[in-house]
């Protein structure tokens, strides 16, 4: 036996205070007493005092010793006193819970998380009361629930509220996180316990980490049959403003191959399907193509025999908008430029011949062809302007050769054509905040500024109407100037965790934002020509760059491929009691009940029914409503 609140000492001190009062009442003695007279003649002689000529000695030892008896079995109560050995008294045990998004799956009706819970209560009731147990949920990354507790109900209640998530299990970073908690908070490491399936992230085709030597596994039975979406991608065609090309993921992850009927649907309305049978253990795609260019909600849907997980049978993602791009061309002779940008698919031109440019919508990009806008656009592209033009040019036409451009600057990405002659340019006049695109030997021709682009010739009266870089150059231009709605658009599903983006070059990654749904920008890295960055939770992930936009619906489950097998030398199941070798048992909850019953007794036997004293007496013939006197001398 031993004292786990209190010691010995301590107990010695508190029992002997309290008895040595219960003592000292048990010793005092009153002298005077509660008399009761019949006449007022008695009432002078009652008023002396008793003597008492008798030593002070305790009269009742039996309710004294049964009083003592009762405080000490409260002491002891309060001193939680345990039977047993305290070296044994107390391991401390971590509970890995496994709330990957797999612990969702049915095996017979119920979930598979309802077995783990179920088991690790059931572990939770066999270990030894004085034992510590700290349960932590396990998913991409162990989420302690609990501290070491010995607090049986809050274990509980902590097992209770695993849910699973969307996340894949990554068991080498919950062991890790269980053997730094045993190491750093334990007091003396007791078992790490996993209960789960055991679907994980696959490490370097062997499971990557070590298992603990003192793990125990709860294993929950069952393998579930699942067919389900593992990725969504949508990209807008380049050359159709209105065509989106969708790529679609399905992996069988069951032991069986079934048919599985794949749909979609744009805005609640049909717009396409497939009948896929893929193999178990395989994975197969399957692409549509969706015209539209408005935005709304696209869902696919597949549906498969004897699915025991649908939290992957469904996806959701938004498609943005798609507006073309509105340019004006006013001046001279706009039918130059109609070529040009006639070709582009997502510009939505419109020619006005005249001497003057009219008022146009603030949301339009304004070409002036040798006319200067009044009053000035927003945006606007001055081709060979007139005199008062911003930038202002020179005055003189002259020869020159075009042989450098700016490639910082996004007007001239991409651009390298050199050494071509233009018959007629003026060179322009920069300031401090402008730009040169191009510049030929004896200064720019070709310059920018926030909303606005001057050439110092006409594009299109020139050798450069001839050189394939014309169509690029104005392509950048007019995503220079309007980089919302040019931005080349990506739509992608998939689950939470670490996501890698392929750019289109080096350069691209020199600006990248990366923002969730809350408007709260994710850390990321570079790597060439790609970024990553991770997000832990479901939600919507923006990727933006100078040239393009992708979005990323990260509100799949992420379902693991492989299956985890325990070694050999982890112990199994629920132990048995006897596993765990001598103990500590609590009893002060008897020790409690055994103080209580004991003063209730001794209350019952020995408390006075009435005054101390001589009885009362009714003399014969007295009416009953003449009430005895009552004096205490």
């Amino acid at each position: 036996m031993f004292f786990f609140n209190l010691s010995l000492p301590e107990f010695l001190a508190l029992f002997t205070a309290a008895s040595a009062v219960v003592v000292a009442l048990y010793l005092l003695d009153r002298s005077r007493r509660q008399n009761t007279v019949f006449a007022l003649r008695f009432w002078n002689a009652a008023r002396k005092p008793v003597e008492s000529t008798s030593r002070r000695r305790i009269r009742q030892w039996p309710s004294l010793l049964l009083q003592l008896a009762s405080i000490a079995c409260l002491l002891l109560a309060i001193s939680q006193l345990r039977i047993g050995s305290p070296d044994t008294s107390s391991r401390d045990h971590v509970l890995l819970i496994d709330t990957s998004s797999w612990m969702a799956a049915t095996d017979a009706g119920a979930p598979l998380i309802e077995q783990a819970r179920r088991q690790a209560l059931a572990y939770v009731k066999v270990i030894p009361p004085t034992d510590r147990v700290m349960v932590a949920y396990a998913d991409t990354m162990a989420t302690p629930a609990t501290a070491f507790e010995m607090n049986r109900r809050k274990v509980e209640e902590a097992i209770r509220a695993a849910r699973p998530g969307n996340a894949a299990l990554d068991l080498g970073t919950a062991f890790d996180f269980a053997r730094r908690a045993q190491s750093r908070g334990a007091k003396r490491s007791g078992e790490i316990v996993f209960a789960g399936a055991g679907r994980q992230i696959q490490r370097d085709g062997s499971g990557g980490f070590e298992a603990p030597a003192n793990l125990r596994v709860l294993a929950v039975s069952g393998a579930p049959e699942n067919t389900g979406i593992r990725k969504i991608g949508l990209r807008r065609s380049t050359s159709e403003p209105d065509l989106w090309h969708i790529f679609i993921s399905v992996r069988n992850y069951g032991r069986a191959a079934n048919p599985t009927d794949l749909a979609i649907q744009f805005g609640g309305s049909p717009s396409g399907s497939r009948q896929l049978r893929v193999a178990p253990g395989a994975e197969t795609e399957a692409s549509f193509e969706l015209r539209t260019r408005a935005a709304g909600m696209l869902e696919a849907r597949i549906r498969t025999r004897g699915d025991a997980f649908p939290a992957d049978d469904r996806a959701l993602l938004e498609l943005p908008p798609q507006p073309a791009v509105p340019v004006v061309v006013c001046g001279a002779d706009p039918a130059l430029l109609k070529p040009l940008l006639d070709s582009h698919p997502f510009v939505q031109a419109t020619y006005k011949p005249g001497p003057q440019c009219p008022q146009e919508p603030a949301d339009a990009i304004v070409v002036a062809d040798r006319v200067l806008p009044n009053p000035m656009p927003k945006r606007v592209v001055l081709l060979d302007p007139p005199a008062g033009a911003p930038l202002a040019a020179t005055p003189n036409y002259a020869a020159v050769t075009l042989d450098r451009w700016t490639t910082g600057h996004p007007i001239a990405a991409g651009l390298h054509t050199r050494d071509f002659r233009i018959e007629a340019a003026r060179t322009l006049q920069l300031g401090s905040g402008d730009s040169a695109i191009a510049s030929s030997s004896v200064g720019p021709v070709i310059g920018a500024r926030p909303g606005l682009v001057v050439f110092g010739f006409h594009p299109m009266r020139s050798a450069l109407r001839y050189e394939l870089a014309t169509p690029l150059l104005f392509a950048n231009i007019l995503r220079w100037l309007a980089p919302d709605s040019l931005r080349i658009a990506g739509v992608y599903a998939s689950a939470a965790g670490s996501v890698t983006v392929p750019l289109g070059s080096e350069a691209e990654t020199a600006k990248v934002e990366v923002k969730g749904d809350d408007g709260v920008v994710l850390p990321h890295s570079v790597h060439g020509q790609s970024i990553r960055f991770f997000s832990a939770k479901p939600g919507t992930v923006r990727v933006r760059t100078a040239e393009r936009e992708q979005v990323f619906s990260m509100t799949l489950p992420d379902v693991p491929e492989s299956l985890w097998t325990a070694p050999s030398t982890a112990r199994r199941g629920v132990p048995r009691a006897r596993e765990w070798g001598s103990s500590s048992r609590d009893i002060w909850y008897w020790l409690a009940i055994l103080g209580g019953l004991g003063l209730l007794i001794e209350w019952l036997l020995f408390a006075p029914a009435g005054p101390r004293g001589a009885p009362v007496l009714q003399a014969p013939g007295r009416p009953a409503e003449e009430a005895p006197l009552r004096r205490s001398a």
